[in-house]
């Protein structure tokens, strides 16, 4: 099983509630970005943009995914940007990327239930069409990942168990197989 595994994909595509999920499995330490973030920052995500930005927000985020990078037995929650980012390494430390991919319009039924006001980057009128603006600009990024997983339709512990397998197969296959990795695709 890899070590170090890195939850990647839009805001709402379940990261924070898939990743301690996932840890536990593991017996893994679970480390969410953005909680990072506001501990550095010793304020929320919405009021860290309010004040410095989204700069602001990115440069403490780098620092807290730099400490994350240096840990083993580790599952890693980032932040919807965080794959995107070309100032940073994001292939570093031996980390296996898991795209937890979903379609904007789960991601804003998922996210409407915490409000807009927690996702400072969706607080505009049209939270729908920022996300799917968002998903458009980092999908390319998103799609480095080594594992993919969809997530539509799934139940949390459903995603962890196609994770798990999806990990165990990852493992065991030598890179040049690795082609095709969307795991868990549903027929339409």
């Amino acid at each position: 099983m890899p070590r170090r595994i890195w939850l990647v994909g839009l805001s709402g595509a379940g990261k924070s509630t898939i990743g301690p999920l996932l840890a536990r499995r593991l017996e893994y330490r679970y480390v969410d970005l953005d909680r990072e973030v506001e501990e550095l920052a010793g304020t929320t995500i919405p009021r860290l943009f309010r004040d410095g930005g989204e700069a602001g927000f990115r440069r403490l985020e780098a620092t807290a995914a730099s400490r994350a990078a240096r840990e083993t037995d580790v599952v890693v929650a980032t932040g919807g940007g965080w794959m995107a980012r070309r100032d940073i390494d994001r292939t570093s430390g031996g980390r296996v990327r898991v795209w937890l991919r979903v379609r904007p319009e789960t991601a804003i039924h998922r996210l409407s239930r915490e409000g807009a006001e927690a996702r400072p980057l969706l607080a505009g009128p049209d939270p729908a069409a920022a996300l799917a603006t968002l998903l458009a600009a980092r999908e390319a990024a998103y799609a480095e990942a080594e594992v993919v997983l969809e997530t539509d339709g799934r139940e949390p512990e459903d995603v962890v168990e196609l994770a798990l397998r999806s990990l165990r197969r990852f493992a065991a296959c030598p890179p040049a197989d690795r082609e095709g990795r969307t795991e868990g695709q549903q027929e339409s």
